[in-house]
């Protein structure tokens, strides 16, 4: 049995319409997340289902794919510092 290495996602910051709904993330309502591959920057975006956790301290999220789903979650405080200091003028 062979191993499939799926890549590790990032949550698209760049994309402006992604930033304003992250902002007004709520917990246990999903919403739809933009991300990226890093290994390919420039790659098409994909587009995922995101969760906050009822704590705020995950958010998960899902991307379909070929393979079926793949899900990662991120430190949502950490998610959040990582927005708070975007600057679209960088």
């Amino acid at each position: 049995m062979s191993e499939t290495h799926l890549p590790e996602y990032v949550v698209d910051l760049t994309n402006h319409s992604n930033r304003l709904r992250l902002e007004s993330a709520t917990p246990g309502r999903p919403m739809k997340v933009v991300v990226r591959d890093p290994a390919d920057p420039s790659g098409p975006p994909m587009h995922g289902t995101g969760l906050l956790s009822s704590d705020q301290t995950e958010f998960t999220v899902d991307i379909p794919g070929p393979a079926g789903t793949h899900r990662f979650t991120q430190n949502w405080a950490e998610l959040s510092a990582r927005l708070a200091s975007f600057s679209e003028f960088d």
